[in-house]
């Protein structure tokens, strides 16, 4: 009888145990910088700040056909996040999933204007979006909650020079990866 309240035990604490974990996306961080390099050919950035306030902005515009107010307009916001378990809630409304700490993938369109389109398309528009994986934001900034910077990431910039600098709490280099083409490298090309 003992032996099996102890299994009845161990089994609620692990199911409890792993409904209440939550990701905490900014964990010591007073900011988070995110980019994801191709939205509606934009480079579009996201900072999480410490306060649940947040701003999503164009940092590049790589269309040179586009109506480059009509993105700014359509893509630049700010307001308050909040996070609940694995999901990220701009303003209550648009969902992001986190996929890890360094990864978030909007589950929403950005910067189209869907007012013209059908409900049924709207919903297919948005799926082949999240499923092709171009909007994802990837981690490009973080730093310690005294200000320092903890990890400096240019990645994902599609065949250019990249690099990560990952640095200790006293602001000294920790480490330094060079990369071409996803390809690790000793030095810069």
């Amino acid at each position: 009888m003992k032996r099996l309240l102890l299994l009845l035990f161990l089994e609620l604490s692990l199911a409890l145990g792993t409904t209440n974990l939550k990701s905490q996306i900014l964990d010591n961080s007073m900011f988070r910088i995110y980019r994801a390099q191709f939205i509606m050919g934009t480079v579009t950035q996201l900072r999480l700040n410490f306060d649940n306030s947040y701003e999503l902005k164009i940092i590049e515009i790589d269309c040179s056909l586009c109506d480059h107010d009509e993105l700014k307009n359509s893509i630049n916001s700010s307001g308050n996040w909040m996070q609940n378990d694995d999901t990220l809630y701009l303003d209550q409304n648009r969902k992001l999933l986190i996929v890890e700490d360094s990864k978030i993938r909007p589950l929403f369109l950005l910067g189209l204007n869907t007012d013209s389109i059908s409900e049924e398309q709207h919903k297919m528009l948005n799926q082949r979006t999240i499923d092709s994986h171009l909007n994802d934001f990837n981690l490009v900034y973080d730093k310690y909650q005294d200000g320092v910077a903890k990890l400096i990431i240019d990645k994902y910039r599609f065949r250019k020079e990249e690099y990560e600098i990952e640095l200790k709490p006293n602001a000294s280099i920790k480490d330094m990866r060079y990369y071409w083409d996803g390809k690790q490298r000793k030095r810069m090309k």
